[in-house]
């Protein structure tokens, strides 16, 4: 089923965008055992010690970024803490959230997304009644303020670049009721905002935009053929072209890793597919042989132009849930068994190394953090503080 209006599609792409962070949010309020099968002795985890909830890379990077909290039943609101490492979790530095406030049935309180450009520009999303709030951190999360593009314009979006963030900003009278979509750029620290009307298409909201340089992608559901729009010139003018191959209930997250190299991530209702291109979007490549639940538990994270990884969750007949996509999505090789309920974060800093966010059935005892040196053929446990 596809949104027929711009409203529904931005209630839909919402949805879509938080999919991830919301099966983590989930962990702090679910009860079951720790299964005994798996090759990490997840133990029991005591109250004090941190619950691990969200992770965040920097891609290109051996950055690492993790809100945990010490406790899931906080009077005064969510007790989280953010921190960074740069060595695969040997070492966490503390940082500073910017100020969260509860809600209801979620440790993360209202917090929906946080992603970094690079060690110091950062972002995070907040949800209030009607509408969102975005923090800016220029400095590597010691400090935060509140970031606005325009007078009477709510940013919907934002994607950063090695040198630059883009915004996708429209009017809105109510959180998913806006008109004048428009796309506005500036440098990373998003103290100068320049603004570019989109296409009539786009103007009506209800795409997910992404950007590498000054290339720019926007992916929009039609009512017919999906469509996929293209900018060289940091947003100021788009091509359009149909990619039928990107069928999605709202619009696929696409995540360039360079000029022409994208990746593709498309719920279609409750399964998910998965893309490759290798010429900027003109043509695709279908990745997954076998069917991924959206709600399953598992994962999906670009490493290079040319390798991702994708996590089956515990609803697969294989042996191994965990498959290396090659080849620029044209392989695919298992290489390793995560055996948990929800993978509640996936982030491979390069090709051999990587930490996970496990879920163990259900209980907030059972969720802890892993790491792989070895590109995901074992798997050991986190110890945090």
């Amino acid at each position: 089923m596809k949104p027929k209006n711009g409203n529904d599609v931005e209630v839909a792409r919402a949805l879509t965008h938080l999919r991830r962070l919301l099966i983590a949010v989930v962990v702090a309020t679910t009860v079951a055992n720790v299964a005994a099968t798996h090759t990490v002795n997840a133990g029991t985890t005591s109250q004090s010690t941190p619950i691990p909830l969200l992770l965040t890379g920097v891609a290109g990077t051996t950055l690492t970024f993790l809100v945990s909290t010490r406790s899931v039943d906080c009077a005064s609101g969510p007790c989280l803490q953010l921190q960074r490492t740069s060595d695969n979790g040997a070492h966490f530095t503390t940082l500073h959230l910017p100020p969260i406030s509860p809600a209801r049935g979620s440790s993360l309180g209202n917090l929906s997304e946080l992603f970094f450009a690079n060690s110091m520009d950062g972002y995070a999303l907040f949800n209030a009644t009607n509408t969102f709030i975005w923090y800016v951190t220029t400095d590597g999360a010691h400090s935060w303020h509140r970031e606005s593009v325009a007078p009477g314009q709510t940013i919907l979006q934002l994607a950063p670049t090695h040198r630059e963030l883009y915004a996708v900003i429209a009017h809105c009278v109510k959180k998913y009721t806006c008109t004048n979509y428009q796309v506005a750029r500036s440098p990373l620290n998003a103290n100068k905002w320049t603004i570019d009307a989109l296409p009539a298409p786009l103007a009506k909201g209800g795409f997910a935009l992404d950007a590498y340089g000054s290339n720019v992608w926007a992916n929009l559901q039609d009512s017919r053929v999906p469509q996929l729009f293209t900018s060289r010139n940091e947003g100021r003018t788009f091509t359009q072209s149909s990619a039928p191959l990107l069928a999605s209930v709202s619009a696929c997250n696409l995540t360039p890793m360079s000029p022409t190299s994208l990746w593709a991530e498309c719920p279609t209702g409750m399964l998910v597919s998965f893309f490759h291109s290798g010429d900027a979007g003109v043509h695709w490549t279908s990745i997954s042989r076998y069917e991924f639940s959206g709600t399953g538990g598992g994962a999906f994270d670009p490493v290079s132009s040319s390798l991702a990884y994708l996590n089956f969750g515990p609803f697969t007949s294989r042996a191994r849930d965990l498959y290396a996509v090659t080849n620029s999505g044209h392989g695919m090789t298992a290489v390793g068994n995560l055996a948990c309920t929800s993978t509640n974060g996936l982030v491979f800093s390069n090709a051999t190394r990587a930490l996970a966010i496990c879920q163990k059935n259900g209980a907030t005892s059972s969720t802890y953090l892993l790491r792989t040196s070895d590109g995901g053929r074992s798997w050991t446990r986190v110890g945090l503080s």
